[in-house]
């Protein structure tokens, strides 16, 4: 070997231990910084000199590349669990929130508040003709329908909530998308430069970057032989290369709400995610608040017509001089049954009696009123009941709102009695409650302006309570919507759900926190920095500096001696 190679020698080792120690002092400069992954200087033999027969003279040492440690199977993982965690801290949350509005087991829960309405039913019985206990039965019903309201108000409200994070997050997802994509090409524009080497630290910041966009939906990577990497969601590319294909929250109408999905932006592919925190937001609004609200609006709505269905048929102290229905129909010329109607009760084949009394006598007359739906409208039912009347004693008409108005004349009033067809309350025609679900349900305000017409008693028997007793009754009574559970029992069932699913929440929270920290430590024991590690290398790395720098000076001594004797 000449003078020449063997400086050349230590040349190489000097430049390689320079290297390596570089390398362990960034390691232990960034041993705090997140997401950074520990760095290794890949050192090689340089390629090696032939010398002739005696074979093959090493040339020293070469820094191969300085690698990141980092297990991609297992950052897999790693963002799963980002993904699985968030989406359970999202369901947890959502759980929770309806679970608190509901306020179950308090002395003001809806529970409560439908015991305290029967109740209140009961108590009328026992005194069928005092007022102030008809008074007390109004405000009950006044209260839980103002209940059930303020419900329905705060199950939209985390809807609301729902929606606007939705559109948070998915916008926050787009714009990291878009970082993805520029990083992807400065790590191509660096490697593909003709340096050779990795671009650590732009591979640390995309990791960064795809870390913090598996909080909010699960991806899936896939490198790319010139470094960058295409991300998936559910296989479907968002990212391609140095490319972002864009998501965005598509809002469309759908029946009385919207409905709401997430599209690639680029071709609008629907993308259904699974899990993090955009996966969690679109199921907790279509599998919890949604069945929620709707499991609201279905008592509101059986709680009025089962009661409406009693009150329609019997009498209070006195009758009416004019009745108008709470219910309108949207089209007076369509039939009960159709659609056009949008009647929101079910009106059966059957007939109801319409009593007319005269004030001054007592004499009553009764007709009976047929009712088919399927063949008689609005209009044609206020006619048939127009001419019902007795000469003189009344009227019918239908309003500019399409509600059914019934009028006495002459020291006349109206009762009813007998609907088998269910279609007094249906149209609202003395009822107890008005409206169809629980955004409009209230009390007649014909029972607040006056307790007397407060229906107690049927058959137009003085002080009778029968009346009254069916209504109470209708708390435990099985009704055939509700897959023959009660009101009361309809709501403790649908709220014990929500209460099983919330607690499986909150077990399912705390286990996936578990399992991401067991991972995170995974990776720091694989990818993390340990300064007593780099202290070592370094300290090693000197050793070898120093041999260097000691081999060449050895060199140069032989070289001096060997000048001298020349």
């Amino acid at each position: 070997m000449s003078i020449n190679g063997a400086l050349q020698i230590g040349q190489s080792a000097i430049l390689a231990s320079q290297a390596a120690i570089q390398v362990a002092g960034n390691n232990m400069a960034n041993a705090a910084t997140p997401g950074y992954n520990r760095q290794v200087a890949r050192l090689s033999p340089s390629r090696p000199e032939f010398i002739g027969r005696g074979g093959f003279i090493g040339t020293g040492v070469q820094l191969a590349r300085i690698q990141r440690t980092v297990d991609t199977a297992l950052q897999g993982r790693a963002r799963s669990a980002i993904s699985d965690q968030n989406s359970a801290e999202v369901d947890q949350r959502f759980l929770n929130a309806i679970e608190t509005i509901r306020n179950e087991l308090t002395d003001q829960d809806l529970s409560s508040r439908l015991s305290a309405f029967f109740n209140s039913f009961s108590e009328l019985a026992n005194n069928p003709t005092d007022e102030a206990v008809r008074t007390v039965v109004i405000q009950q019903g006044s209260g839980l329908a103002t209940a059930v309201r303020e419900l329905r108000i705060e199950h939209t409200k985390v809807r609301t909530e729902i929606d606007r994070a939705l559109g948070a997050t998915i916008r926050t997802v787009d714009g990291l998308l878009d970082q993805v994509a520029d990083v992807n090409r400065q790590i191509v524009e660096t490697e593909q430069g003709g340096t050779g080497g990795d671009a650590n630290a732009l591979r640390d910041q995309r990791d960064i970057l795809i870390d913090e966009i598996s909080q909010f939906i699960p991806v899936s990577c896939i490198e790319q032989a010139n470094g960058a990497i295409d991300v998936l969601v559910n296989s479907i590319p968002v990212v391609l290369g140095g490319e972002s294909r864009g998501i965005v929250l598509r809002t469309e109408a759908s029946g009385n709400g919207t409905a709401l999905s997430l599209r690639v932006e680029a071709d609008g592919t629907t993308l259904n995610p699974d899990g993090g925190q955009i996966g969690a937001l679109f199921r907790q609004r279509a599998d919890t608040v949604d069945p929620a609200i709707e499991d609201l609006d279905t008592l509101a709505r059986e709680l009025a017509f089962q009661v409406n269905r009693v009150h329609s048929q019997g009498q209070g102290l006195r009758g009416f001089s004019s009745v108008t229905g709470l219910n309108a129909v949207r089209d007076p010329t369509a039939n009960l049954a159709a659609d056009a109607a949008e009647i929101p009760f079910d009106i059966r084949n059957g007939s109801f009696e319409l009593h007319v009394t005269n004030q001054s006598t007592g004499e009553r007359t009764t007709v009976l009123i047929a009712v088919d739906p399927a063949t008689t409208s609005l209009n044609a039912l206020s006619a048939t009941i127009a001419a019902a009347f007795p000469s003189g004693t009344g009227s019918s008409s239908v309003t500019a709102d399409g509600a059914l108005r019934i009028d006495a004349s002459n020291g006349y009033q109206v009762s009813f009695s007998e609907d088998s067809s269910g279609m007094l309350a249906a149209l609202g025609i003395n009822s107890f409650f008005g409206g169809s679900d629980a955004t409009d349900l209230a009390i007649n305000q014909a029972l607040v302006d006056d307790p007397r017409l407060l229906a107690a008693g049927q058959g137009h028997i003085p002080g009778s309570n029968t009346g009254a007793l069916a209504i109470a009754g209708l708390e435990d009574v099985g009704v055939e919507s509700l897959a023959g559970r009660s009101l009361r029992g309809f709501w403790q069932s649908v709220t014990t759900d929500l209460a099983v699913r919330t607690e499986a929440a909150n077990t399912k929270a705390e286990s996936s926190m578990l399992v991401r920290e067991n991972l995170e430590s995974q990776i720091q024991a694989t990818s993390g920095v340990s300064i007593d590690e780099e202290s070592i290398n370094m300290l090693a790395y000197q050793r070898q500096f120093q041999a260097a720098a000691r081999y060449i000076a050895t060199i140069d001594e032989t070289l001096q001696t060997l000048l001298s004797i020349v």
